[in-house]
C-alpha cells in the first residue's frame, strides 16, 4: 500500500499541474488560509478513496475554492478540538509535578514532570495519529462537522486492528517524506522543493488514512453509505459510489420554464383522446388464454 500511496499524485497526465498547486499554497503557509485550502483538497481525496476510486486524484479546477478552503477550515477545527483536550490531559499532571518541584526547590519532581511530560506527549501523538484519520474520514462520509465527534464511529473503527494497521503504515509515509524533505532541503534550492515534497506525501498519508477507514468501517459497521459530493463546480462530474459518475448541475432558467409549461390545456385534451380507447375497443389480448396454461 506504501508504493500505491506515494505514488497516488503522480497518476494522470496533469499530475504537475496538481502536485505544483499544492506545494505553491504549502509554500506560503504562514499566511495560513492555504493551509485550510490545502485541508479542503485533502479531504476530497478522502472523498475520492472512500469511492473506491484510487486512480483519479481530485483536480483543482474541479472545485469552488472558497467552498473547498471553508471545507478545510471545518477539517481543521475538529482536529483543533481534539487537539486541545488532548494536550491538557497531557500537559497538566506534568506542569503540575514541575510546579511543585520548583515551588520546594526539589530537582526529583522537576525530573519526574520533565519525564512524564514526555511519555504523556508521545501517547497523546499516537492519540492524535489515531483520532485523525478516523475522525476526518468520518467527516467526509457523513458531510458534517458532528460526524467529527461521533465517539461510537471512533470507538469502533478506532480500535480495528485494520485501521491501527494503516495508522503504522501511514507513520511510515510521513517517516519517509520527513527523510526526504531534510535531504533535499539541504540545499537553498531543495528548501522550495520541500512543499511540493510534502504535499505528495501529506496525499499518501490520507490515502492510506481512507484506504483503511473504509475496510475498517465495513468490518465493524457494515456497508459505507452513499457519500455526498464535495465542493463541486456546477456541470462538473464526479465519481460515485457505485463508480459512475454523474454531473452536478443547477437548472437553467430554461429548464423550469419547459417544466412549468409541459402541462399545457392542448395536452391535456390530446392525453385524454388517447386515453378513451378501452381494452374492448382493443380486442381481447391473444395471450389471455395461453398465459396461465
Amino acid at each position: 500500500m506504501i508504493e500505491a500511496a506515494l505514488r497516488y499524485q503522480t497518476q494522470g497526465e496533469d499530475w504537475i499541474k496538481r502536485v505544483g498547486i499544492g506545494g505553491v499554497l504549502l509554500f506560503f503557509f504562514w499566511l495560513f488560509i492555504p493551509i485550510l485550502t490545502v485541508y479542503g483538497y485533502m479531504m476530497e481525496v478522502i472523498r475520492q478513496v472512500l469511492r473506491g476510486d484510487k486512480s483519479n486524484p481530485p483536480k483543482w479546477g474541479d472545485f469552488d475554492m472558497v467552498s473547498l478552503t471553508i471545507q478545510g477550515a471545518k477539517a481543521f477545527a475538529i482536529l483543533f478540538a481534539y487537539g486541545i483536550v488532548v494536550g491538557l490531559v497531557a500537559g497538566i499532571p506534568s506542569a503540575v509535578l514541575s510546579f511543585i518541584g520548583a515551588l520546594i526547590g526539589s530537582q526529583i519532581f522537576s525530573l519526574l514532570g520533565s519525564l512524564l511530560g514526555f511519555v504523556l506527549n508521545l501517547v497523546a501523538s499516537l492519540l492524535v495519529a489515531i483520532v485523525a484519520p478516523v475522525v476526518l474520514s468520518n467527516f467526509v462520509l457523513k458531510d458534517e462537522i458532528a460526524a467529527g465527534f461521533d465517539i461510537d464511529v471512533l470507538r469502533q473503527v478506532g480500535t480495528s486492528g485494520t485501521m491501527l494497521r494503516a495508522v503504522g503504515l501511514a507513520i511510515v509515509v510521513s517517516i519517509l517524506m520527513q527523510i526526504v524533505s531534510a535531504i533535499v532541503g539541504i540545499t537553498i534550492i531543495g528548501l522550495f522543493v520541500v512543499p511540493f515534497i510534502f504535499f505528495v506525501g501529506f496525499s499518501a498519508i490520507v490515502f492510506v488514512w481512507a484506504t483503511g477507514f473504509a475496510d475498517a468501517y465495513r468490518e465493524e459497521i457494515g456497508e459505507l453509505p452513499e457519500i455526498p459530493d464535495g465542493p463541486v463546480k456546477p456541470g462538473v462530474e464526479q465519481q460515485t459510489a457505485a463508480g459512475t459518475t454523474a454531473a452536478s448541475e443547477e437548472p437553467t432558467a430554461a429548464d423550469e420554464d419547459a417544466a412549468t409549461t409541459a402541462d399545457t390545456p392542448a395536452d391535456i385534451a390530446d392525453t385524454n383522446n388517447e386515453s378513451e380507447g378501452t381494452d374492448e375497443d382493443r380486442g381481447p389480448d391473444p395471450t389471455d388464454d395461453e398465459r396461465w396454461d
